[in-house]
């Protein structure tokens, strides 16, 4: 190649004439010309293209007539499939492709061609004046792969045929890249390819033949044989699997193999033995654990802004429940009344259940906590409830109940029930900032269960005419940690709580919230079990979507 750039007329090449090139290109040229690897460089505007001698034998008759031409016209053919490669390395973005199909015209006809290649910019003066290209052809790679693709999924037949079908088939494997094992059940070498055994005496030392056993072949490694046998034994017994394991000692070298292994039968069809085809996978094996730190490291850092996010919320709650006590005890310190002393003491005990149920809320999602079930009136817990809610809002919200007459009673855990209605109703008063009404509403329900049963539980509604959700924010609400509020104003655990109570009650819960319109429905199903008015004890029947529903009562129809 030295000679034939010396002699050639560079009159109408792009480059000019080779005493005219800069010292950077000249060093480009220097290189390739010493390497035995193919590589080009396509320099300046045009891009016109040097190459070494080993590249020629990829340009085929296009050489030698390609030295100094344009790249383009070169390659014309593929210019469409490379150009935005080419793009990119001129902008100074470097790129590596693997197994890139082209179809080239290099002989007179088109032909279908693979190509593993890598294209760098190159700079002179600071600025990109050209394009290097280190490249490889995998064509036959390529093909003998399909080709033992299409050989793995007829080598069953194939073995079990004549002596002389035998020798065809083994000249095919042996002509392999992958490592083709055979053996009998008696761990002993049927067969196997030249690779395989290459592959073998290079990480364990010992050199595999035809007829030996494996497993006295490593008698004096007893680790390596261990797990070697390990995979035969199964494969041997009759299991058919794809695994990825590591062999080899680490001394010599030790590397990733993904196993292939399937169940040899005779001619009448009995199993005599197994075999493998491996593949040396470590790099791919390196690169998912790459991206498995990678992922790990996304989480941790996705779990740090969530908690960041927490800490704020709880920091606000927690301030203000402290002010409550700092503005108590000023009150206390002076010469106050017995009225004033009693609301002083009110409000800070009012303080002091929001802190226990902030703490619940956060040990809720420390852990899974265990529910304490148990039979409520369900009627008379709303009640309750319904004055712990008004005092937690403000003056400007009004709280309204509507309870069916003869409400079914429920097994459900009363405090977690009692904080899931106040973090709606905190929700909904977050949603109503000029007030407004909160309508909390409860009746008993009989459906027709997916098993054709009837499915009876109360529905207990919590609605309120506040701003809404968009829908975007409607498939993230039950999230932990997400919210809308500003940082500071909530934790993002209130309605995850409610999900994740009612979720864990065996009930459900379902969301209708349109602008301007909220409706939250908690399906308090029969939880384990529970008791009819008239003291009869519910049995659970049937099972629906929902979970375990209760047989009415005969005595009552409930």
């Amino acid at each position: 190649m030295g000679a034939l750039m010396r002699s050639h007329d560079w009159s109408d090449s792009p480059l000019g004439q080779p005493e005219q090139w800069p010292q950077a290109l000249r060093t480009v040229v220097d290189l390739l010309l010493q390497s035995q690897f193919p590589m080009f460089v396509a320099w300046g505007e045009e891009l016109g293209f040097i190459y070494n001698e080993s590249y020629a034998k990829i340009l085929g008759a296009k050489h030698p007539a390609a030295l100094g031409r344009r790249f383009r016209e070169i390659w014309a053919e593929i210019w469409t499939d490379i150009a935005p490669l080419i793009d990119a390395a001129m902008s100074g973005n470097a790129s590596f492709r693997e197994d890139l199909p082209l179809v080239m015209n290099r002989k007179g006809y088109d032909e279908q061609t693979w190509f593993t290649f890598s294209y760098s910019p190159v700079h002179d003066g600071g600025k990109v004046a050209g394009m290097f290209c280190a490249v490889s052809e995998s064509t036959g790679r390529v093909l003998a792969e399909r080709a033992l693709r299409e050989l793995n999924e007829t080598l069953e037949r194939r073995v079990s045929a004549s002596l002389a079908e035998r020798k065809l088939l083994a000249d095919i494997v042996e002509g392999m890249n992958a490592f083709v094992q055979v053996s009998d059940l008696e761990y002993r070498w049927l067969a196997i390819n030249q690779a395989a055994a290459n592959e073998f005496e290079r990480i364990f030392g010992v050199r595999p033949c035809v007829g030996s056993s494996m497993l006295e072949l490593l008698e004096s490694q007893p680790e390596h044989q261990a797990a070697v046998k390990a995979v035969w034994s199964r494969a041997l017994a009759g299991e058919e699997f794809v695994e990825v394991a590591e062999f080899g000692d680490p001394a010599r070298d030790r590397r990733s193999y993904e196993m292939r292994c399937n169940n040899l039968l005779g001619p009448d069809g009995q199993r005599i033995g197994a075999y493998q085809f491996v593949y040396d996978v470590t790099e791919r094996v390196r690169d998912q654990e790459r991206l498995r730190l990678a992922q790990e490291m996304l989480r941790q850092s996705q779990k740090m802004e969530s908690l960041g996010q927490l800490t704020g919320g709880v920091a606000h709650d927690f301030n203000n429940l402290l002010a409550v006590f700092a503005n108590g005890l000023q009150v206390l310190e002076r010469d106050v009344s017995a009225e004033q002393r009693q609301k002083v003491h009110a409000s800070m005990r009012r303080a002091v259940a929001r802190g226990s149920g902030l703490t619940r809320q956060l040990l809720s999602f420390s852990r899974r906590r265990t529910l304490n079930l148990e039979t409520i009136d369900l009627a008379a817990n709303l009640a309750l409830t319904r004055d712990l809610v008004t005092r937690s809002l403000r003056g400007d919200i009004a709280v309204e109940t509507e309870l069916a007459p003869d409400l079914w009673p429920v097994e459900v855990d009363a405090g977690e029930l009692e904080l899931a209605i106040l973090n709606l109703c905190v929700n909904a008063r977050d949603a109503m900032p000029v007030g407004g009404a909160i309508r909390i509403t409860a009746n008993n329900v009989s459906e027709v269960g997916e098993d054709g049963g009837i499915a009876n539980f109360v529905r207990l509604s919590v609605e309120d005419k506040g701003c809404g959700m968009s829908p975007e924010v409607q498939s993230h609400v039950f999230e932990p940690f997400f919210t809308t509020k500003d940082v500071g104003k909530g934790s993002g655990l209130g309605l995850p709580q409610v999900y994740g109570f009612v979720q864990q009650s065996g009930g459900r819960l379902t969301l209708d919230s349109r602008v301007r319109r909220h409706r939250r429905h908690l399906a308090l199903a029969a939880l384990a079990a529970a008791t009819c008015r008239c003291g009869r004890y519910l049995q659970r029947t049937g099972q629906s979507s929902e979970g375990a529903w209760p047989r009415p009562c005969a005595a009552r129809g409930r």
